[in-house]
């Protein structure tokens, strides 16, 4: 990016009167509570790196990433940005439109011109301006032709920033219809949108406000997935495929069910057009993530098997590194060969066709 045209409002990290470095994107200090949130890489996970100096490579080199898939048994890994926000959110806040369709551009190309140049193990995403339905729209399908597999954003994008249109509303219906052409799934990381989250109490210390925010990540996840099946948009766009990553899934039978409930008890169906029981609407189009759970009957009965996609939350202090072998051992114990290997990586390997 031209710095003669950007100055200081380009991307950058500055030291801050504490010492530590923070990302500044636009004039606005990183609200992180460090410059690369990598505690799967630190000796204690509840310590993140306070400077970039401290910021381990496999955080952000792609051949030192590599290393740490081959040590921790990852064969593929389907990316997620960091810095930017985990769904892209630090980008879509920036008010200049201009500045923030650049950025978002900026850190497409890096994707694919850096990461997915150096191996074909690492499967690009696309992050939306979604300052702008138009910019977003036009921004998947460039990123698309280019080879991005996915695209993600914020769950709640008027949220980031007041210039964007509601998730619900159907101004968003032209990039529902462009992802459906381009066939390509739709990425909401947990965590994006606080306003789908439980409020951490102050009454906790650091520790246990960061064990919450996990927690708390992931229920505001099953309130998403029922927002976006209650708004009609997966109704109305039969071939949308929404990736709810970062979300686990004891969660899931929950809401699915209180779903269910309220669809019969209100008589949607007759009284709002709503034909399709939301359950189904969800096993034909939408996919969880588990990492940290036992995967048991019931949430694959009731969820999908198709429908369960694995994730090492990879380099987050809740990861499943450097020792996803043990935990996937003991999360899937109970799971037959077949389902396992659906949910570990044939799942993934269809939506977002790759050759494995």
């Amino acid at each position: 990016m031209s710095r003669a045209k950007w100055g200081d409002r380009l991307p950058h990290l500055a030291v801050q009167p504490d010492r530590t470095e923070r990302w500044v994107i636009d004039g606005q200090v990183s609200t992180l509570a460090s410059p690369a949130p990598v505690g799967a890489l630190s000796d204690d996970r509840g310590a993140e790196p306070q400077t970039w100096s401290q910021v381990p490579g496999s955080a952000y080199e792609p051949k030192a990433r590599l290393a740490a898939m081959d040590a921790d048994g990852i064969d593929c890994s389907v990316l997620y940005p960091s810095a930017a926000g985990v769904s892209g959110e630090a980008i879509s806040a920036i008010k200049d439109l201009e500045l923030q369709i650049e950025c978002a551009r900026v850190y497409n190309d890096w994707i694919i011109d850096v990461w997915t140049a150096t191996s074909p193990r690492f499967v690009p995403q696309a992050i939306l301006p979604t300052g702008s339905v138009e910019a977003a729209t036009a921004e998947a399908r460039r990123a698309v032709s280019r080879g991005h597999k996915g695209v993600i954003m914020p769950a709640q994008p008027s949220q980031v920033n007041p210039a964007s249109p509601h998730l619900y509303k159907s101004e968003w219906d032209a990039l529902w219809v462009t992802l459906q052409e381009l066939d390509v799934p739709v990425c909401f990381h947990a965590g994006s949108a606080p306003s789908v989250m439980f409020e951490i109490s102050p009454a906790y210390d650091t520790a246990g406000a960061r064990a919450f925010d996990n927690v708390r990540q992931a229920a505001g996840s099953a309130a998403l997935i029922n927002g976006m099946v209650l708004s009609g948009i997966l109704y109305r766009f039969p071939r949308l495929q929404p990736v709810f990553a970062g979300s686990a899934i004891d969660y899931v039978p929950f809401g699915l069910e209180a779903l269910d409930h309220q669809w019969e008890r209100q008589r949607l169906a007759e009284n709002e057009g709503f034909a399709e029981r939301p359950s189904a609407i969800f096993r034909r189009q939408c996919y969880v993530t588990t990492w940290k759970e036992k995967v048991g009957l019931r949430n694959r009965k009731y969820i999908g098997v198709d429908r369960i996609l694995w994730q090492s939350e990879f380099p987050r202090a809740s990861s499943t590194y450097p020792e996803t072998a043990r935990m996937i051992d003991h999360n899937f114990a109970e799971v037959p060969q077949p389902d396992r290997d659906a949910i570990l990586w044939r799942n993934a390997a269809r939506l977002y066709k790759l050759t494995i």
